[in-house]
């Protein structure tokens, strides 16, 4: 059976997520993360763990 869930910010499942940003001269800069997720919801947020090393 179907259900709907309605309107949430889900992850789910979260096997890795790609950061991608922009420096001051507009080029782009892409990591992959292991560990990220939702914080927060409203407003709609995520965290990332990074090391110092990465």
């Amino acid at each position: 059976m179907k259900k709907s869930l309605g309107v949430k910010a889900l992850v789910y499942p979260s096997p890795v997520w790609c950061i991608g940003s922009y420096d001051a001269n507009g080029r782009p800069n892409v990591m992959t993360a292991a560990w990220a997720g939702i914080c927060c919801s409203k407003p709609p947020a995520v965290a990332v763990s990074l090391r110092k090393a990465t």
